[in-house]
């Protein structure tokens, strides 16, 4: 149950980021600045009123596993290959959440401009697809 709901909450997270990177970044040459700047401002409204329970959510669950995980032996950081990949996966995934609070706390104050959001979401995408193939990795490779 802990992993399902983990990775429901990880495909909602990852699907939304990878939309607005390969879709919605794409739409600016088609729409005047003007339109693209509404847009943004309605996806930040419905971000500050979900993702902060998907990703909290993912964060629980995520913790969740990783104390199966050490309780399991498998997670003194570095001891072995699944380990090591496991405590990549982790630092990536806490650069998100800052990345996660920053934008959230700039969308609020009125900071996040379309430069911002643009290098924040390719940021957070690149993390995203390492954690994927990290956490793939870790099965294959351990």
């Amino acid at each position: 149950m802990l992993i399902t709901l983990h990775l429901f909450c990880a495909i909602l997270f990852i699907g939304i980021v990878a939309f607005e990177v390969i879709f919605l970044e794409n739409l600016r040459r088609y729409l005047p600045a003007g339109m693209m700047t509404l847009v943004e401002e309605g996806i930040h409204r419905r971000a500050r009123k979900i993702m902060p329970y998907v990703v909290g959510l993912l964060f629980l669950t995520g913790i969740g596993l990783l104390v199966r995980v050490y309780w399991a032996g498998w997670y003194p950081p570095f001891s072995s290959v699944f380990s090591t990949l496991l405590t990549v996966k982790i630092v990536l995934a806490l650069s998100v959440l800052v990345h996660f609070i920053t934008a959230i706390r700039a969308a609020g104050c009125g900071n996040m401009n379309s430069r911002r959001f643009k290098i924040t979401h390719y940021s957070v995408f690149i993390h995203m697809v390492l954690i994927v193939v990290l956490a793939k990795a870790m099965f294959y490779l351990a």
